[in-house]
């Protein structure tokens, strides 16, 4: 049940900061989210690490039917 939470849901979360910070880091507008940028993207990185060293969930292997 993890596996898959973590597969749908908390991994494409990560991608998503690691992009916020990205564009963080590329706008010229506001100086302290420019300043966190690449905090904020860090974060992300850090969190894609951990959770792509989950094991994806085991496929069920089925009898092929002649």
């Amino acid at each position: 049940m993890l596996r898959k939470i973590v597969k749908k849901v908390i991994e494409p979360a990560a991608i998503g900061i690691i992009c916020a910070g990205i564009v963080a880091l590329c706008q010229p507008w506001i100086l302290e989210l420019h300043r966190k940028g690449f905090l904020i993207t860090g974060v992300g990185l850090a969190i894609f690490i951990v959770v792509s060293h989950v094991k994806p969930p085991a496929q069920e292997e089925k009898p092929e039917e002649v």
